[in-house]
């Protein structure tokens, strides 16, 4: 009794220390794509915009955070999409559980599912039906934020790629993104 009361004890033990390590997407937060419901994209150069930093804190079910976690991001294949080389598609958490990606590139995917798909320790934390990217002519991206872009982003209808926020509406918050990347024009 006593060797299978142990032997319980440690298979408790080892299942709790397994669970630390995995990633509870509820508890999980993705600063500032999760206020967007998507991810934003766009072109490095000059400088990198801050709606395309993104903060990403994981944590377990007991909302611990989880050291050393591999995060990686993955988006849906298409023509669409123009990465920077500079583009990292992987990061690890720190001791406090954050780590942090910047997303480089242009493009648009809405409403699809994995449009971007945010993985830590195999576990998917989010799966974002939005990808959006001020480098858009109605085509693809070019990596290259321009005169192009500007004309759609100004054209009637609106076009919803340039809805940065997702709210079915191009409003002044998304102006503020889009103009972001054009001024300076941004490329990579």
């Amino acid at each position: 009794m006593k060797k299978l009361l142990s032997a319980l004890f440690a298979l408790a033990l080892c299942s709790s220390m397994a669970l630390a390590t995995v990633p509870y997407p509820p508890n999980c937060s993705v600063a500032p794509w999760d206020g967007f419901n998507g991810v934003i994209l766009c072109p490095d150069t000059p400088s990198v915009i801050s709606y395309t930093q993104g903060t990403l804190v994981i944590r377990n079910q007991a909302n611990n955070p989880i050291q050393n976690a591999s995060v990686i991001i993955t988006f849906l294949s298409s023509s669409v999409w123009c990465f920077c080389g500079t583009m990292t598609y992987t990061t690890t958490t720190d001791n406090t559980g954050t780590a942090y990606l910047t997303l480089r590139g242009g493009g648009c995917i809405q409403n699809t599912d994995q449009a971007a798909v945010i993985k830590a320790n195999g576990v998917v934390i989010r799966d974002y039906y939005n990808a959006k990217s001020p480098d858009w002519d109605g085509v693809a991206g070019n990596c290259h934020v321009a005169g192009p872009d500007a004309v759609r982003f100004a054209g009637v209808p609106k076009d919803l790629c340039f809805d940065f926020n997702n709210t079915g509406l191009v409003e002044v918050a998304d102006y503020v993104v889009f103009v972001s990347g054009l001024t300076p024009s941004h490329n990579c």
